[in-house]
């Protein structure tokens, strides 16, 4: 059985999380608030921005450089080395900091227990942005925080942006008050793995152009829109760059609207495209094994793709705790071929009209309305956590249940930290 596996230090920040987002906070000072990273390990010690600029001209490769805790300003690296360097937080309880991150034609690099983060300044865009990886090459960032800040009580600003990129790596890590949190184009084999997005305005990741794509184990959580209009994904897949994405797994993922505000969840339309074009359409896509409470037809939403795999999901609708706007999430698919949708937990299935080469099989199709109907959530599931209450959800399946029965929906629901 697959387990939920999280790291504890994961479990104890969203606790600390989930207790101080009812309010938002005010504008904090940069580089300040944050504890955490990894364990050091024996390299060159760094005290400041002067001995990191000369420890970087003198590097090649295989250099470990340990910083000390303080504010660097901004990290700029614009050439690859000939193996990994790494950079790293020599105390994990007092992280070097970086007000901006440009990587451009840089490669072999780690980041490694790093606070990346921005502080709003009167006349900053929405989309302002001094985090970037651009045309970089096997770089991994881990163990960090992307820190946002609050313009009028929501987040501001692009959080880490990628662009024309190959082998990136971001894992272990946390985004907080943005406006769009992680945005990547024109890029191969990224992979996103066990992080933290929360407190975002609009969307968690949004991506275009990617071949060989990877989500998995990560915790999306508690979006806050406020009073905007923002259009909210916690995953969209897009096409601004003129053509579609391929080879895409997305699996093992928490999507939880916790105390915050609906949202789509994966989401994977149009973009305004002809998706009759090939050049434009989604490849080879698996979304397996996710749990998503939200209050947003759009659950999983696909358009144009081929080869489509959507498998054992539990999608679950949740009511907003302050009692805005509800809608029930589901699985939409259309314009798609080569399609497999098994043994999913959800309200309903949208785009199936008996075709040739779809297969829908062995899904339990649950609902809140009426318990006297099938499906009916309360002899379905077990509440161990609800919104409103603690400011996450966690449903279990109900022993004897039809989930239970056909074997449906994520096996994460089985293995929660809050019960290991």
């Amino acid at each position: 059985m697959r387990r939920l596996n999280f790291s504890v230090g994961i479990l104890f920040w969203s606790i600390l999380v989930f207790a101080s987002l009812a309010t938002p906070l005010l504008a904090a000072s940069a580089c300040s608030g944050f504890k955490g990273g990894s364990q050091s390990q024996d390299g060159q010690i760094i005290q400041n921005v002067q001995g990191l600029n000369q420890a970087l001209d003198r590097a090649s490769g295989g250099e470990t450089l340990l910083l000390a805790g303080g504010n660097y300003d901004a990290l700029i690296i614009k050439r690859a080395f000939k193996s990994p360097v790494t950079i790293r937080s020599a105390d994990p309880s007092s992280p070097a900091c970086f007000t901006g991150l440009r990587l451009k034609n840089a490669g072999n690099l780690m980041l490694d227990g790093l606070m990346f983060d921005y502080s709003f300044q009167r006349g900053d865009k929405h989309r302002t942005n001094h985090f970037g990886i651009a045309n970089g090459h096997n770089i991994t960032i881990t163990n960090s925080v992307f820190d946002g800040d609050y313009n009028t009580g929501i987040g501001h600003g692009l959080g880490l942006q990628i662009t024309g990129s190959s082998k990136i790596t971001i894992s272990n890590s946390y985004f907080r008050k943005w406006w769009k949190a992680l945005t990547a184009f024109k890029t191969t084999h990224l992979t996103l793995s066990r992080n933290q997005f929360y407190d975002i305005r609009a969307d968690g990741m949004a991506l275009s152009g990617i071949d060989n794509l990877t989500i998995e184990l990560n915790r999306f959580h508690t979006f806050r829109g406020g009073n905007s209009r923002d259009h909210r994904d916690m995953i969209q897949l897009m096409r601004t760059t003129n053509r579609g994405s391929s080879n895409i797994v997305i699996r093992d993922n928490v999507f939880d609207i916790g105390a915050g505000d609906f949202t789509q969840t994966i989401f994977m339309g149009k973009s305004g495209k002809d998706t009759s074009d090939p050049l434009l359409r989604h490849k080879n896509v698996l979304i397996e094994n996710n749990v998503i409470y939200n209050a947003h037809m759009h659950g999983i939403s696909v358009h144009g793709a081929d080869n489509l795999s959507i498998r054992k999901n539990s999608i679950i609708r949740v009511r907003q705790p302050k009692g805005g706007k509800v809608s029930i999430p589901r699985i939409n698919i259309s314009y798609s071929t080569s399609v497999v949708i098994e043994q999913n937990v959800v309200s309903g299935i949208n785009g199936y009209q008996n075709q040739r080469d779809w297969a829908v099989l062995n899904n339990v199709i649950v609902q809140d309305q009426s318990p006297s109907s099938p499906g009916y959530y309360d002899r379905e599931f077990i509440y161990y956590a609800t919104g409103a209450a603690n400011g996450f959800h966690e449903y279990g399946v109900r022993p004897g249940s039809e989930v239970d029965r056909l074997n449906a929906g994520s096996t994460l629901v089985n293995n929660y930290p809050t019960r290991q």
